[in-house]
């Protein structure tokens, strides 16, 4: 695939932590002198900026949370006057203030448009593509950060925004478009109203590529994504902390997401401890951006559980780390009678019988005084009783097995689980508080 700056992308790795390091001690500086929140943490400490003199240093720093953000809300971690800002984005909100973060130019021209066209240069577009954006346009992070890196490489931009999802196909359709982004568990909804509407994506349309985060997807949804549309899938990380999407991305070899080191420091370090973990060991993933200059943030907790590659080098010519896939997130994993269960576990199962549709969802409930654990999951195909009740008792064991944990399954048509939103809502907890 085309590299879109392949300079800095195949760079020697001794002059890469060089930059890094330039850029890390520019970094604490800056939101020493200019953000109140991380002067008070790094005297907490009894660390200065002067303290850091190479990139292993950066263990002296203080992590960052997410509620650090929300105490600081609105504009409290920024490290520019307001009056230097051009946009704004913010995450859902949905559990307390919304993470608010405010970019100068150089944050959008030189940080995010850069590092989204990096990946979906990686990804194969070119400026020959017709690149559909279904992704809501407004706070959320993930359709500007898309539009940007998209118009940079030179595709042409169908900003055709959330939902509507026949009119999707319809765009799609007309203006022929080659290349998607989005959400996983949307675009497998997308291919489904397709096949209602009497349309099969993998020979009336001409989408062969796609891009998709904002949530973690499995391999199994993945190979039914490529099937299900005759795709490419690539997979793109990114969080509202560090810019939006852009942080990462698999190469055509799909062995791993690049994550883009001239502009992100990467640990993963133990998720009890704080500890850093070494190449191949698993831990919470943790970042500090080394370019951003109105939300800097020093070393991010994301929750998000994954590891580092041992080897930094890649068939593909790139020389920045890979991190694996995010597994699941160390805030989303919930504990049934003891059981600690992961959503990704139950997709796992799930993604894997060729007789399941794209969506589920895990319901947790409290019978009497014990907890259950509810899934109710679609069908790829209109079933019989019969067929339904079959396939519920084959997951259950199935899901069983993997859980040590017995389920309650239910099978429901295509299309009968409610789509809200541009994330799939995969668990509901009416547990009893």
């Amino acid at each position: 695939m085309p590299m879109f700056n392949p300079d800095m992308e195949t760079i020697d790795r001794t002059k890469l932590r060089e930059i890094q390091l330039k850029r890390l001690r520019e970094t604490v500086h800056r939101v020493y002198k200019n953000v109140p929140f991380y002067r008070k943490k790094f005297d907490e400490v009894g660390v200065r900026p002067e303290d850091i003199k190479s990139l292993e240093d950066i263990t002296k720093l203080p992590f960052t949370v997410k509620n650090d953000l929300r105490d600081n809300y609105p504009f409290g971690m920024a490290a520019i006057p307001l009056e230097d800002a051009i946009e704004l984005h913010a995450s859902s909100g949905t559990t307390g203030s919304p993470i608010t973060v405010v970019y100068n130019r150089h944050d959008i021209e030189d940080v995010w448009a850069e590092i989204m066209a990096r990946c979906l240069s990686m990804a194969g577009l070119t400026k020959k593509d017709v690149f559909q954006n279904p992704i809501p346009y407004g706070l959320f992070t993930g359709a500007f950060g898309f539009h940007y890196g998209a118009q940079k490489v030179g595709a042409l931009v169908v900003p055709s925004g959330g939902g509507q999802s026949e009119r999707q196909l319809k765009l799609m359709k007309d203006y022929g478009t080659t290349f998607m982004s989005g959400v996983a568990s949307y675009a497998v909804h997308l291919g489904t109203v397709a096949e209602k509407m009497g349309m099969d994506p993998k020979k009336d349309l001409k989408v062969r590529k796609g891009i998709f985060g904002a949530e973690a997807f499995s391999e199994g949804l993945k190979k039914r994504l490529a099937e299900q549309w005759d795709m490419e899938v690539y997979d793109i990380y990114g969080l509202t902390e560090m810019s939006g999407p852009g942080v990462s991305t698999d190469c055509e070899y799909h062995d791993g997401l690049h994550i883009w080191e001239d502009h992100f420091i990467v640990e993963i370090v133990d998720p009890k401890t704080g500890e850093q973990r070494g190449p191949e060991e698993e831990g919470e993933l943790v970042l500090t951006t080394i370019t951003k200059e109105g939300v800097p943030i020093i070393r991010y907790r994301t929750h998000d559980l994954t590891h580092l590659y041992d080897s930094t080098s890649c068939d593909c010519g790139r020389t920045h780390a890979r991190m694996a896939p995010v597994k699941a997130r160390t805030d989303d994993m919930f504990i049934i009678r003891g059981t600690n269960i992961f959503p990704s576990q139950i997709e796992w199962v799930l993604m894997r019988n060729p007789k399941v549709g794209g969506n589920y969802q895990i319901i947790l409930t409290t019978d009497g005084d014990m907890d259950q654990l509810n899934v109710v999951v679609e069908s790829k195909q209109k079933l019989s009783e019969e067929e339904s009740a079959a396939l519920e008792k084959e997951l259950t064991s199935q899901i069983k097995a993997v859980l040590t944990l017995t389920p309650r399954v239910k099978v429901v048509g295509p299309g009968e689980i409610p789509k809200e939103g541009i994330k799939a809502k995969r668990v509901i907890d009416k547990r009893k508080k």
